[in-house]
């Protein structure tokens, strides 16, 4: 086995692998391309007019279906 083998096979001890998880954290955080402010901005409003558009769909459809189920219970009651 050669040197460079054998140096690859020793699995680092204590405050080395903290730094080698920080070293790996800190290189995948460089990789990050944040958004600018302007989509930042249009993104979240357009999550906040779709979250609002599905809120009024579910209370519409679970006012019909309780208006049909009150209709339902008068019906048979």
């Amino acid at each position: 086995m050669s040197e460079e083998k054998k140096k690859k096979d020793v699995k680092p001890e204590g405050d080395s692998v903290i730094k080698g998880v920080y070293q790996t954290y800190r290189a995948e955080f460089r990789k990050i391309v944040w958004p600018s402010r302007e989509t930042l901005i249009k993104h979240t409003m357009t999550v906040i007019a779709v979250s609002i558009m599905f809120g009024i769909y579910i209370a519409l459809t679970d006012g019909a279906f309780g208006w049909l189920f009150g209709r339902f219970v008068d019906l048979v009651g």
